[in-house]
C-alpha cells in the first residue's frame, strides 16, 4: 500500500506531468502542490473546501460511443485523492457493449458488477502466459492484474454498471487497437503479415466502448451499423434519482430489448399487480410469528411445571451410596462434607 508520507518521493516525473496536463489549471495547481506537501496533514488541509473531497460522476462528461461509456475519478479531475492512494472508474455498458482490449500500466483493477450483467472478461499477462475468461455476474468481482491486456464485454440485452477500483491515482489506460494503429503503418502492416497498407488506412476504429461479438448483437437483436448507446439509453440512471445525459428514450427502449413491462413504480398499491402476493407473504409472515410466541409460552410453561419435579437417581450396588430422591443439594467438594450423604468428611479423605 502507498505510505502517504512517501507520496511525492514515489510519483513519477511522467506520472505527474501526465496527471497537471490534463487537469484545469485550478486542479493542475492544486495537483503539484499536493504532490509537494512536506507532511500528510498539510496535504489534507490543503484541499478546500470539505467539499472538494466528493466526486459527482453523473456531472462528468461521458462521450458519444455505439457501446456504452466510461467515467474514471483519478489525480487529475479529483486532486483530493493525492491525499490517499487509489481512483475509481464507472462504466455503463450498452447491451452486447465492450470496453476493448486495454491495459493500465501503473494499476491493479478490481472489478465488481453492480446493475444487470453478466459480463464476459478475459485478461492476459505477457508472452507466453494463459489467457484468463470468467463470466462475473452480478455482485461479482474479478481482477485485472497491473499491466495486464484485457477487456469486459456486457453479454446481457441491456445495460449493465461496473465499478472498478485502482490501486494508483493515475493508473493510466491504453487502448491496444486504437494505440498500435498509430504506429509506423510499414512496421504495423509487417507486423500483421503485410495485409496491405491501405486497408489499415481505411480502417474507422471506434472509440474505447465498443460494440461487441457478433453473436451477442445477433442474439438481441442490434444492428451495428445503426445503434447507438446514448441515442437509444441517453437517459439511463445510473443512481437512484440520478440519471446521466438529458432527454432520450432509453426507458423505451430498455423495455423493447429485454421485453420488460413499463416502470410500475408510479401506480397505486392496489393498482399494482404485485399487491396480492405482498398481502399473502404479509400474512404468511404474521402467522409465523404467532406459532413462534405460541411454542414460547409453551416452553415456558413446562419449564415451571417440571421445576421442582424429583429425580430419583440410583448409584450401582457395588457403591456404598443408596438411593437418593432428588433435589440433591449442591456437592462442593471443598465444603468438607462427605460427597454424597452430606455427614462431614473424615480427615485424609
Amino acid at each position: 500500500m502507498f505510505s502517504a508520507l512517501s507520496l511525492a518521493s514515489a510519483l513519477s516525473a511522467v506520472a505527474v506531468a501526465s496527471a497537471a496536463a490534463a487537469a484545469p489549471a485550478s486542479d493542475a495547481a492544486l495537483v503539484a502542490q499536493l504532490i509537494t506537501a512536506n507532511t500528510q496533514v498539510n496535504r489534507v488541509a490543503d484541499v478546500t473546501p470539505n467539499s472538494a473531497f466528493v466526486f459527482d460522476f453523473t456531472a462528468q462528461s461521458r462521450g458519444n460511443a455505439a457501446g456504452g461509456f466510461a467515467v474514471g475519478a483519478n489525480s487529475a479531475n479529483f486532486p483530493a485523492l493525492l491525499t490517499g492512494n487509489g481512483a475509481m472508474t464507472v462504466g455503463v455498458l450498452g447491451p452486447c457493449g465492450a470496453n476493448s482490449p486495454h491495459t493500465h500500466p501503473r494499476a491493479t483493477e478490481i472489478q465488481i458488477v453492480v446493475s444487470g450483467g453478466p459480463i464476459y472478461t478475459e485478461f492476459i499477462m505477457e508472452n507466453g502466459a494463459n489467457v484468463i475468461n470468467n463470466t462475473v455476474d452480478l455482485g461479482q468481482a474479478t481482477i485485472f492484474p497491473k499491466g495486464s491486456i484485457h477487456f469486459q464485454q456486457n453479454m446481457a440485452c441491456e445495460p449493465t454498471i461496473f465499478i472498478a477500483s485502482f490501486d494508483e491515482v493515475d493508473p493510466g489506460t491504453s487502448q491496444i487497437a486504437q494505440n498500435f494503429f498509430k504506429l509506423n503503418q510499414g512496421v504495423v502492416a509487417a507486423t500483421l503479415g503485410d495485409v496491405g497498407v491501405s486497408v489499415l488506412d481505411a480502417m474507422a476504429l471506434p472509440e474505447n466502448i465498443i460494440l461487441g461479438a457478433q453473436e451477442c448483437l445477433d442474439r438481441c437483436g442490434i444492428d451495428r451499423k445503426t445503434f447507438n448507446f446514448t441515442a437509444s439509453f441517453g437517459d439511463y440512471a445510473i443512481f437512484t434519482n440520478s440519471s446521466w445525459g438529458t432527454g432520450g428514450s432509453g426507458s423505451k427502449h430498455l423495455a423493447q430489448l429485454s421485453g420488460a413491462a413499463a416502470s410500475s413504480s408510479d401506480i397505486s398499491f392496489n393498482e399494482n399487480p404485485l399487491h396480492t402476493a405482498v398481502i399473502g407473504l404479509a400474512a404468511a409472515a404474521g402467522a409465523l410469528l404467532i406459532t413462534a410466541f405460541a411454542l414460547a409460552a409453551a416452553m415456558v410453561r413446562r419449564s415451571k411445571a417440571h421445576a421442582h419435579t424429583p429425580v430419583s437417581v440410583k448409584y450401582p450396588e457395588d457403591s456404598s451410596y443408596t438411593e437418593h430422591t432428588a433435589p440433591l443439594a449442591y456437592y462442593n467438594p471443598y465444603d468438607g462434607r462427605n460427597s454424597r450423604d452430606g455427614s462431614p468428611a473424615r480427615r485424609g479423605q
